[in-house]
């Protein structure tokens, strides 16, 4: 049994730990560790005239990462599409054992050399050409997220939205993406772990 393996075990053991004090602990466990964990990922799209471009989004404890899907993607996402990242929902859940765990889809790889971290850091430099952007949390001045109810639909099960909207707020720029519950959950849902996982404030409004 690994290390990191043991202290996610105490901290899904101490019942007597709120889960915001759980994952707290699990954000301080993951520096110490020197890993970056998916925290959180939601499936969404940017509306632009004639099209729409869709894209996945990738929380983790220090930035968001919004990489456009491509073709294949669109058709067959690899790993989880949304919901809690799986060291996560590891700790918080009781329907998840360790050896459940899929290690390619909880965690963002380290660049292995410098020069792969220039490159990287370019990359988001260029983020207006880019397929893939990165918003660390200290750039982000606000995060809205509401219930789009113009979507809302009727039929014999009762009435449901069908779309969320999430506004990301930068110095510099703003982000606008619709996202499908049926891809994400309900709005409660998406809120919940968004104001519960995300060292930001979500408004809404």
């Amino acid at each position: 049994m690994s290390e990191l393996e043991i202290n996610l075990r105490k901290i899904k053991a101490d019942s007597k730990m709120l889960d915001s004090q759980k994952i707290k602990m699990f954000y301080d466990l993951m520096v110490a560790q020197n890993i970056e964990p998916i925290v959180l990922r939601l499936s969404g799209y940017i509306k632009n005239k004639p099209m729409k471009i869709d894209y996945l989004l990738t929380f983790t404890p220090t930035r968001i990462i919004m990489v456009k899907k491509n073709k294949l993607r669109k058709l067959i996402d690899p790993g989880f599409v949304a919901g809690i990242g799986p060291y996560l929902y590891y700790i918080l859940s009781e329907k998840i054992e360790y050896s459940d765990i899929k290690i390619k889809d909880s965690f963002i790889s380290k660049e292995p050399d410098s020069a792969a971290a220039t490159a990287a850091k370019e990359e988001e430099e260029a983020a207006d050409t880019s397929d893939e952007v990165f918003i660390k949390y200290q750039d982000i001045k606000k995060i809205v997220f509401y219930s789009d109810t113009k979507t809302l639909v009727s039929n014999m099960l009762g009435t449901a939205v069908k779309e969320n909207v999430l506004i990301i707020h930068t110095v510099k720029e703003k982000y606008e993406f619709i996202l499908p519950t049926g891809k994400n959950g309900p709005y409660n849902k998406t809120v919940y772990w968004l104001k519960t996982c995300l060292p930001v404030k979500i408004s809404d409004k």
